[in-house]
Formats: C-alpha cells, sequence, structure tokens
C-alpha cells in the first residue's frame, strides 16, 4: 500500500462527498460487504453499478436493465518505480468466489429464434438470456480515478434446450469489455452512509471488441450453428458495442475497517 497520495486522494473524495454533497434517495447502494478489507492491501473499496445501457453484439441488441451488472471489490496501489504515477492499480477481488463480476439473467428480446411467439414464447422453449460471467481465472480492473472498468468476460446463453455450457466467449477467448468514462458522474453523499463518495449518471463506452463463436450449446454443441445465427457469431469488434449508465461508490477501506470494527 502507498502513502501520502493514495491515501489523501481517497480522503479527499471521502470528506468532499460527505460534507457538501447532496444525497438521493434510492441510490443502488448496498454497503461495503464485497469490499475485501479482510486483505492489508486493499486501500480503496469501489462499486460499479449498471443502472442501464445496451449491448450490441452481432445481429442481437439486448437493453441492460437497471441493477443487473455490478463490479464490486477493492483496489491496491502497490509502488512501481516504473509507472509514471509512480504507483499500479490492482483489483483485489471479494472472497465470495465472484471474482467481482455479480450479473442478473438479461432477457434477449425474441428469444431463441428472434421472434416472440404465443403461449408464452412456447411454453419457454423460445425464451433466451444472458449472464455475464468472469473468464477463467482473469480479475477485472477498476481504475479509482479514472472510474473506467476492464472485464475479461464470456457470455453465458441460456435456453431450456441449449444446456448449462451454451457461451459466448470462453476462459481462454474472453470477450474484453474495456468500458470507458464519456461523460462524468455527478458527486453526491451515499444515501444512508455515513462516509464514502457516489458519482451517479457516469456514461460508459465500451472500445471495439470482438465475440468469438458459440460454443457448448446443446449435446456435443451440436446447436452451436443455431447460436451463431441468430446471434451473428463470431462478429468482430466493429460490430460490437456496450454502452452504459453507472453509479460508481468509492470509500477509503480503513472506513470501512473502522465501521466494521469500532
Amino acid at each position: 500500500m502507498i502513502g501520502g497520495f493514495t491515501i489523501a486522494a481517497a480522503a479527499a473524495l471521502t470528506t468532499t462527498a460527505t460534507a457538501g454533497a447532496d444525497t438521493l434517495p434510492n441510490a443502488p447502494f448496498g454497503g461495503w460487504g464485497d469490499c475485501p478489507i479482510s486483505n492489508p492491501d486493499t486501500s480503496t473499496c469501489v462499486g460499479v453499478t449498471v443502472k442501464g445501457g445496451t449491448m450490441q453484439i452481432g445481429k442481437l441488441s439486448v437493453d441492460v436493465p437497471n441493477d443487473s451488472l455490478r463490479v464490486a471489490g477493492g483496489v491496491a496501489f502497490p509502488e512501481d518505480p516504473n509507472n509514471p504515477n509512480g504507483f499500479d492499480q490492482v483489483f483485489v477481488p471479494p472472497t465470495d468466489g465472484s471474482g467481482g463480476i455479480y450479473s442478473k439473467p438479461i432477457n434477449i428480446p425474441g428469444g431463441a429464434l428472434g421472434i416472440d411467439l404465443p403461449f408464452n414464447n412456447l411454453f419457454g422453449l423460445n425464451t433466451a438470456t444472458a449472464t455475464v460471467e468472469l473468464a477463467g481465472n482473469n480479475t477485472p480492473s477498476l481504475d479509482v480515478f479514472e472510474q473506467s472498468v476492464r472485464m475479461p468476460v464470456k457470455l453465458k446463453i441460456a435456453n431450456p434446450l441449449l444446456g448449462n455450457k451454451c457461451y459466448l466467449g470462453s476462459d481462454a477467448t474472453p470477450v474484453q469489455l474495456d468500458l470507458d468514462v464519456t461523460k462524468a458522474g455527478t458527486l453526491e453523499a451515499i444515501p444512508g452512509a455515513n462516509m464514502g463518495a457516489s458519482f451517479r449518471n457516469v456514461e460508459h463506452a465500451a472500445e471495439p471488441f470482438a465475440v468469438p463463436a458459440a460454443s457448448g450449446c446443446g449435446p456435443f454443441g451440436v446447436l452451436n450453428p443455431i447460436v451463431n445465427w441468430r446471434a451473428g457469431t463470431p462478429s468482430p469488434d466493429a460490430k460490437n458495442s456496450l454502452i452504459t449508465t453507472s453509479d460508481v461508490f468509492t470509500n477509503d477501506a480503513d472506513a470501512v475497517r473502522g465501521m466494521q470494527n469500532p
């Protein structure tokens, strides 16, 4: 953990938010339980909650609903004389095995066939959802100062006929979502929290990313061609995009430790 600069910066974020910012109700903030404060290297607690957005993959256009995707954990700042800042930012994942990515199933309009069918989409056989999962032993990264997010992920496609191992992207060939800020958020205090800063309505956009062909869909992958036809995969980076609006929450890890151990 580095001293002076990082600690002062984190403290400034916290102090500014709690001392001078207005609070708004219903901010999607669930506390600091995902922050790995038991790791002594954790210097800052951070969370990003996606409030809405749109993902385009090949032929698929999917709305990202409020609170369907969240990235949370801690950040350590090891000294690095080769870095112009004098330190690196290293993501410290939560201890719950999530890797720091929390996703709920996102509905794919038109389901597996691309059209909504009667009888509750043929009694559910045509429904399809996508869930974002961390790819393999990779970790996301969160830049506390730039508020950018890097996520090597795979997209699990769920449908009654596809089985439980149907994915776009894999542990070996992840979909690399690099979200950079396109519009800064509004600094506010966190409703219901004594400490910490929230940056409301931060707009992110992903750098161009490629999406590989489907794998594991149906017995022995026999339905991979159907998923590739439906999604337009493999899809080169020029055809894919992700635009989101998020709330970003930060706090000094020592302050969180103090709250839990008064």
